[in-house]
């Protein structure tokens, strides 16, 4: 696996984190890949045709100048808590919605009507410590888009201001 200066690191190996590695990893994406529990991580990575290499998440971090955090919105204020400092100069990726379980099994959202966690999480940063940017991700799934595109295809949607 080729890692660079623009290295990618996945930092969250769930619903979200695991399927945009597996579209990485079938688009010929070299990255990294985090999650809480080391030993399913190496699992997921040891999966991914030698495209993925399992680190921590303090390695991740420290290696890559992307990251994408897909994690639940209370684990990512968590991760910025933790390592804001540490993000300086890094472009952060927020793959996921601001979504959580209710009561009858389905989900709802976890934060106000006219919010974005994207300015929830913009705001959660140390003062002085920006990063070069923030997005908000959709992976692209479809296959017939992929393969028109010869790989994985990422796109992402700015949100306007004060619509979630």
């Amino acid at each position: 696996m080729a890692i660079s200066d623009s290295t990618v690191a996945i930092i969250g190996t769930g619903n979200i984190g695991g399927r945009l590695a597996a579209d990485l990893a079938a688009g010929g994406q070299d990255f990294l890949l985090a999650g809480r529990d080391q030993e399913a991580t190496r699992k997921i990575a040891a999966d991914l045709d030698g495209r993925a290499e399992a680190v921590s998440v303090d390695e991740a971090v420290d290696r890559a100048g992307v990251l994408v955090v897909a994690v639940w919105l209370d684990d990512f204020e968590q991760f910025i808590a933790q390592y804001g400092a540490r993000l300086a100069g890094k472009v952060i990726v927020d793959p996921s919605n601001p979504v959580g379980p209710d009561e009858p099994g389905g989900y709802r959202k976890v934060i106000g009507e006219q919010e974005s966690s994207g300015q929830i999480l913009a705001g959660l940063r140390p003062a002085g410590q920006g990063v070069r940017h923030a997005i908000s991700l959709d992976a692209v799934r479809d296959r017939e888009a992929r393969t028109r595109a010869g790989g994985a295809v990422l796109r992402h949607r700015r949100r306007r201001s004060g619509r979630p």
